[in-house]
């Protein structure tokens, strides 16, 4: 028996495969708020979506869907990709099941959960922010922030084609994660954009990081969405007072840009710490269920 850490993107990808492989796994869910996964854009970058494709084909829709895309304000539009993540979220819940995957309801808080899960079988933590918690002996590499976003309701329409993702011309988020190491306070910055994602059309995203590692108790939900929606106003001032409503999750990212994949203790793995989650899990989420059914045959 396996067990998977984490039921978001990473978590659902890792068990998967480990399924098709033919183990046993066991997919802990902790059914705690809003996750990095379901507060994402989800779009791909060119070349990125061939490991979607493979997945769809094996396990039915999992989100992935053509979208237009703009970069920067007067860009012209282009032919992208995106996985939807709610229809991801749905879409998986069913392949795990397919797939013998039990899943089950279960918060781990602190390193001493791990022991009788490791005298089962092998764990993998793919749990974004909450791998630092369960491992704080984890590469220091591996660091935590905070990300929100504004959804928009339904019925809102902005003044340019339905359908079409506006994205900045360059995204600052990678640049402060990048500098996080060297903080001496805590820093923030907003990269605005507007996205559709099913129904729903996501406002931009601020990202606060911190010098510590761990993400720390949640900002000020309230002083967070004043930032972000007075950063977006600047673009679209019809968003300084619309309706809306804000959400936040800690997110995982690691500080050079390369993420954790691979063994970190005895039959003890991690998948975390991804700046772009939904173009670069696929392929890894493969590589690693290789290598624990490697260790545990």
């Amino acid at each position: 028996m396996i067990t998977v850490i984490g039921a978001g993107l990473a978590g659902s990808l890792l068990a998967l495969e480990l399924a098709e492989r033919g183990l046993a796994v066991n997919l802990l869910d902790s059914g705690s708020g809003d996750t990095a996964t379901a507060l994402s854009y989800g779009l791909l970058p060119p070349g990125a979506a061939a490991g979607w494709k493979r997945l769809q084909r094996r396990h039915g829709d999992l989100g992935l869907g053509r979208r237009w895309l703009q970069l920067g304000p007067r860009g012209l539009p282009l032919p992208g990709l995106q996985v939807d993540p709610q229809r991801f979220a749905s879409g998986a819940a069913a392949a795990l099941q397919r797939c013998g995957v039990q899943r089950l309801n279960q918060r781990l808080h602190d390193p001493d959960a791990l022991a009788p899960l490791l005298a089962e079988g092998p764990v993998a933590l793919a749990c974004g922010s909450g791998c630092r918690r369960l491992a704080p002996w984890l590469d220091p590499r591996l660091r935590c922030s905070w990300a929100g976003i504004l959804e928009l309701p339904a019925g809102f329409r902005p003044a340019w084609p339905r359908g079409l993702a506006r994205l900045p011309g360059r995204f600052e988020r990678q640049q402060l994660e990048r500098e996080a190491t060297g903080l001496q306070q805590e820093r923030w910055i907003v990269d605005g954009g507007l996205v559709p994602c099913g129904e729903r059309l996501l406002a931009g995203q601020i990202t606060l990081v911190r010098p510590e590692p761990d993400p720390g108790p949640p900002p000020e939900p309230a002083l967070m969405e004043q930032r972000l929606r007075a950063a977006l106003a600047r673009r679209w001032p019809g968003l300084a007072d619309g309706p809306g409503r804000y959400r936040q999750a800690a997110v995982s990212f690691c500080s050079d840009g390369v993420p954790l994949v691979g063994p970190a203790g005895e039959r003890l793995w991690v998948l975390a710490g991804f700046s772009g989650a939904f173009a670069q899990l696929p392929a890894a989420a493969a590589a690693l269920a290789a290598r624990i059914e490697a260790g545990a045959g």
